[in-house]
């Protein structure tokens, strides 16, 4: 194993820390990576060549690219690199604004979660601000953990296939604003994440017929006379 940054080989050291500092292979030692439910993996290491007597690895700080092994309990999760945590993610304008599933979406909106996993893949692809348009809002733990890695967040509520007031469409375009690069979800991305991309594009001046709500994924025909209603409020 080798740190992506360093460039260096996952080695243990004297004092039995295990880091990645090693420029060279050493004599192996056994690795046993474990999925986890959340997605991602945790790796164990054996401590004397056995693979009876395992421990886990964890990170010497939460800022430190170094490795060691920690007690029962820490453990270091090696995350994967397609798309487990926001599924159906794409981009609406590459490198600006995406769109997808409400991460760790399982067929509920409450299956929304933000943890260290979902954090990582947003911050992988420069995502800044969230627009959420699911029907549950996130706990104010999480909301902080979203603060502390400078990603805003803004929820504005809908329920799956019914729309969305005037002044939330505003509340949308307003929360568009706060960062470069946004994404938005609702809980499977469909009707609801339509509504919030067609309501952007409408602000921005373009024109769009039931065709191209529809291409956007708006599912209801309350939320396509929403859009209509809205489009006529902006052509004034």
């Amino acid at each position: 194993m080798r740190n992506r940054y360093t460039k260096k080989f996952l080695g243990r050291k004297q004092d039995n820390k295990l880091k990645c500092v090693e420029p060279d292979l050493l004599p192996w030692e056994w690795l046993t990576f474990t999925r986890l439910s959340l997605g991602g993996y945790s790796i164990k290491v054996n401590l004397d060549g056995s693979q009876e007597k395992l421990a886990q690895i964890k990170r010497v700080d939460n800022n430190s690219l170094h490795l060691e092994i920690g007690d029962v309990g820490n453990q270091f999760g090696l995350h994967k690199i397609k798309n487990p945590v926001f599924r159906r993610f794409e981009w609406v304008i590459p490198s600006h604004l995406a769109r997808s599933s409400a991460p760790y979406y399982n067929g509920e909106d409450a299956d929304e979660a933000i943890n260290e996993t979902s954090i990582e893949f947003l911050q992988s692809y420069g995502i800044k601000n969230i627009i959420s348009l699911n029907s549950v809002e996130l706990s104010p733990r999480q909301r902080g953990w979203l603060h502390d890695a400078e990603i805003s967040y803004s929820h504005i509520k809908a329920v799956e296939c019914t729309a969305i007031s005037q002044e939330q469409f505003s509340q949308i375009w307003d929360a568009y604003g706060k960062a470069e690069v946004t994404i938005v979800y609702c809980g499977y991305g469909g009707g609801r994440t339509g509504m919030a991309i067609s309501a952007i594009q409408l602000f921005q001046g373009r024109t769009l017929k039931d065709n191209d709500f529809m291409e956007n994924g708006v599912e209801c025909p309350s939320q396509l006379a929403a859009l209509k209603a809205l489009s006529i409020r902006l052509r004034g």
